[in-house]
């Protein structure tokens, strides 16, 4: 007899919940991209804020500094501090969001590991049921044998 194979009823939605997984984790990696991204700006606006106050002070030193230069420089310095602010904010939205896709992340993966629990369960089952019927044939066939020996006698 040729054994029968376990069929999950619900492998379509196991499936579903896999490539629902798969999907949230791409999801948080692209914005831990975006998190990167934003700390390399903030981090290159750090440094322009950092330039501009050599800069004005190797002007200073050199006496190469004119009156609008004078007056650019502390404009552009708070502009440049102003980006820097900005960028902060970027990157704390950009940590809530992680954050919340952390979360959907868990719950994909939760939901997914509760259906394959019950596939596991199921195919349990079924091998029980398996065993069983074919002990049932066992002793189906042991008790024809024994029958044909007993008539035989």
């Amino acid at each position: 007899m040729a054994q029968k194979r376990f069929k999950y009823r619900l492998q379509q939605v196991l499936e579903l919940k896999i490539q629902a997984e798969d999907d949230e984790k791409d999801k948080l990696a692209k914005l831990l991209q975006q998190q990167e991204h934003e700390r390399q700006v903030k981090a290159a606006l750090e440094q322009k804020l950092v330039d501009l106050h050599s800069e004005l002070k190797r002007r200073q030193a050199n006496g190469t500094l004119d009156i609008n230069a004078l007056r650019a420089f502390p404009q552009h310095i708070d502009f440049v501090k102003g980006q820097i602010v900005n960028q902060d904010l970027r990157l704390k939205e950009v940590a809530i969001r992680i954050a919340q896709q952390r979360e959907n992340l868990l719950k994909a993966a939760q939901e997914r590991q509760s259906y394959e629990k019950n596939k596991e369960k199921c195919q349990e089952r079924w091998k029980e049921e398996m065993e069983h019927e074919e002990a049932t044939l066992i002793d189906e066939l042991a008790t024809i044998k024994f029958a044909r020996t007993a008539s035989a006698k």
